[in-house]
């Protein structure tokens, strides 16, 4: 049902931490277990991606960002990233080949770690897809290491995508359909059903389709999920989960970076490069890709979680899954402006100067997972404390077969500049049969929880993880023989804590500091390793503290954080299929949020954070020297700002505007390559027609700003330029 109009403004407010009551003055320690997944409580919510202990953000030593569904309809976000692009530091990018990459506290790729209700799919740049919202309850973003909870890879932070729960008590319809620009489509439908007093089934559907802000991109994807729970007694419950997804990312790589010389329309206010490189007007919003691109997938998951209360004082937690994905990529990647002479493409014919030179590269994915995490959580009081300890392990086994191909020659074909021919896939030498390389990641972790309240006001969080990782990386030949040179095992044994004190100076003012070390795969994607070129994991240490704070009845949410992550033995990739061991990073900085609810009318969100990222001695290939260098693609600064008008001259209307600001970038590892800053505003208006249903009419980019998203190092020879102005209208039904 439709909210009052009260409470309008209150749902609307922005930001992650969306309704804020009023924090009770005497709060036990007890109220803080329980926990209410999807409900945003301001800083008593008690997010899943905090740990096992059922902290509330209040409480937990972590910067911590909630962002639910409510909160995901009123800004019309489609898909998972862009609301975790919302929180405080998060900007997000990427590749087809590298799809919805995170880049969160001077990390990026396979160190922000990607979890499906908190489950571990695998190495993020390899496996990760882009999800689509409405299917969520909720999008919750935990920065910093993570090791200690989740295992691997999870040095910048890591986002948990929620899926929506059955409701054991009330029926509940959902629906979306929204058009837009570039003849976008977003839709969905699904709903909750009581089945019996003790069984519910709740089911969501969605698909998104659209042409591409670059024409002929048309990414479009299908995700069904569908939940059932029998909680036969309030001491048990079973919820049994299935995902599917089927989609075809958008194929658009990037636009070319071509020498200023060579043009005469170059794009103002995108980039400034000391080698002189520009970007065409004439190639902007075009496609360089071939004519029948694809990057699909299948993935299937399902899952099982079991809660069992012994005691009143212990509680059982079990969650089984299983993984099944098929993912194709065939394109053309890389795009390389052809400056000389004498460059000649696969069929040995000359490439003439002014035009883009193309490659071909295709992978093919099947990965198999299956894994089990089991844990017990025990209440007690020592000599008059209480405490709250976690016991647990998990453990899964990874088979991935990667299938990959790329000519021979440096380029298979040629296309012009302003005019790009689409062209087919073809087959060029060298390019069949594929090369074949399967890996096996067998991993079985301990890990430990505690909290101890020392004082009614002071508590001291901690944690331990050590884990078995076994990796077995094979490679054959195109031949089909086995090739022992670059084929390795190896077995790995991180162990990492973390400690942290969390003091309420007042009952709704807390502070809290936390020490937190990570050891594990040291950066790049191990699927692509090969012998020799690593031999240790990487070891991280952050040092974070932070304020977390309430005030006016509620009505004001504050939280302010300053960290320092030091790296050593980072891994990058140094080639289509070769990684190296290149040196150290450090990333230090501030962030803050703040969501005011000035009256039932006004509500104001924002969040600003600051982020000093570089390496130390570093070498990501034999010619560069990074050493000191800002790392690619953060932002000194970013900001986010929204305001809400609700019940707008008390029609039933909202008006609201948000704007985004993201600071110079660098895009390179020499840092050749500037990326220059971009500030975006967007408006909304909503019209409630009826309870439960509301139309949204909405203007993103609305000053048509051309800016650069992402530089992927991994393309050194192109940009990916962002989202120009788009429109949408969607009508939005919930009862």
């Amino acid at each position: 049902m439709r909210p009052s109009r009260p409470l309008k403004s209150l749902l609307l407010a922005g930001l992650p931490l969306l309704s804020f009551p009023a924090i009770a003055q005497d709060q036990s320690a007890a109220d803080e277990y329980i926990t209410a997944h999807g409900q945003s409580t301001g800083l008593n919510a008690t997010p899943a991606i905090g740990g096992k202990l059922g902290l509330t953000i209040q409480h937990s030593p972590a910067s911590i960002s909630v962002i639910d569904q409510k909160l995901i309809s009123t800004r019309g976000y489609a898909q998972a990233e862009q609301a975790a692009d919302s929180a405080s530091g998060v900007t997000s990018g990427g590749s087809p080949g590298n799809p919805a990459q995170l880049m969160m506290r001077g990390f990026g790729g396979n160190q922000i770690l990607v979890l499906r209700d908190g489950f571990y799919f695998g190495p993020t740049t390899m496996v990760n897809r882009p999800l689509n919202a409405f299917n969520l309850e909720a999008v919750e973003v935990l920065k910093g290491p993570s090791s200690v909870l989740y295992g691997q890879g999870a040095v910048g932070g890591t986002v948990d995508m929620r899926t929506r729960s059955p409701d054991l008590e009330h029926a509940h319809l959902d629906a979306l359909v929204s058009y837009g620009s570039f003849n976008s489509w977003n839709a969905g439908i699904g709903g909750s059903v009581p089945l019996s007093k003790t069984l519910a089934l709740r089911s969501d559907f969605s698909r998104t389709s659209s042409d591409g802000y670059v024409s002929g991109a048309n990414p479009h994807s299908n995700d069904w999920t569908t939940t059932l729970l029998w909680r036969p007694s309030p001491r048990f419950s079973a919820q049994l989960g299935m995902d599917y997804l089927t989609d075809n990312l958008s194929t658009y790589y990037g636009t070319p970076l071509v020498p200023g010389s060579a043009v005469q329309d170059p794009a103002g206010g995108l980039l400034q490069s000391s080698k002189n490189f520009v970007v065409s007007r004439s190639s902007l919003w075009r496609t360089y890709n071939v004519a029948n691109p694809r990057a699909s997938s299948v993935n299937a998951t399902p899952t099982l979680r079991l809660t069992w209360t012994l005691k009143d004082h212990i509680t059982l937690h079990d969650k089984a899954y299983f993984v099944y994905a098929k993912r194709r990529w065939d394109n053309a990647e890389a795009y390389t402006y052809i400056g000389e002479t004498g460059q000649i493409d696969a069929s040995g014919a000359s490439i003439a100067p002014g035009r883009i030179g193309r490659d071909r590269f295709y992978v093919y994915q099947n990965q198999h997972q299956v894994g089990d995490s089991v844990d017990a959580r025990v209440d007690s009081v020592f000599r008059g404390l209480k405490n709250r300890f976690v016991i647990g392990g998990d453990a899964y086994y990874l088979r991935f077969v990667r299938n990959r191909g790329f000519p021979d020659a440096t380029y298979a074909d040629s296309v012009s500049l302003t005019s790009p021919e689409g062209g087919a896939l073809g087959t060029f030498e060298g390019e069949i049969p594929y090369r074949k390389s399967p890996t096996t990641m067998v991993d079985a972790g301990l890990f430990l929880e505690d909290t101890l309240s020392l004082t009614p006001r002071l508590r001291l969080v901690g944690g331990f993880r050590y884990d078995w990782l076994s990796l077995d990386r094979q490679n054959y030949n195109q031949s089909g023989q086995f090739n022992t040179s670059t084929s390795f095992k190896g077995h790995y044994n991180p162990a990492n804590f973390r400690i942290g004190p969390v003091y309420d100076i007042l009952p709704e003012l807390s502070v809290y500091g936390v020490y937190t070390t990570a050891e594990d795969p040291p950066g790049s994607n191990l699927f692509i390793a090969n012998k020799g070129q690593f031999s240790r994991l990487s070891q991280s240490r952050q040092g974070e503290i932070g304020l977390k704070a309430c005030a006016l009845s509620g009505r004001l949410v504050t939280t302010l954080s300053l960290f320092d992550i030091r790296r050593s033995r980072v891994l990058v990739q140094t080639g289509q299929d070769s990684v190296s061991t290149a040196g150290s990073q450090r990333s230090r900085g501030v962030e803050a949020e703040a969501d005011w609810r000035l009256d039932r009318h006004w509500s104001l969100s924002g969040n600003v954070a600051y982020t000093d990222a570089h390496y130390g001695t570093f070498y990501p290939d034999a010619s560069t020297d990074a050493s000191g260098h800002q790392v690619p693609n953060v932002p000194a600064v970013t900001a986010n700002f929204w305001a809400i008008w609700s019940s707008a001259l008390d029609l039933p209307v909202d008006l609201g505007t948000g704007m985004r600001y993201v600071s110079a970038r660098q895009g390179d590892f020499a840092n050749t390559l500037t990326l220059k800053d971009y500030a975006l505003v967007n408006v909304f208006a909503g019209w409630h027609l009826r309870k439960g249903m509301t139309l949204y009419g909405r203007i993103d980019n609305i000053g048509d700003k051309h800016f650069v998203q992402w530089a992927d190092t991994s393309y050194p020879s192109e940009v990916l330029i962002g989202t120009p102005r788009a429109f949408s209208i969607s009508l939005q039904a919930g009862f």
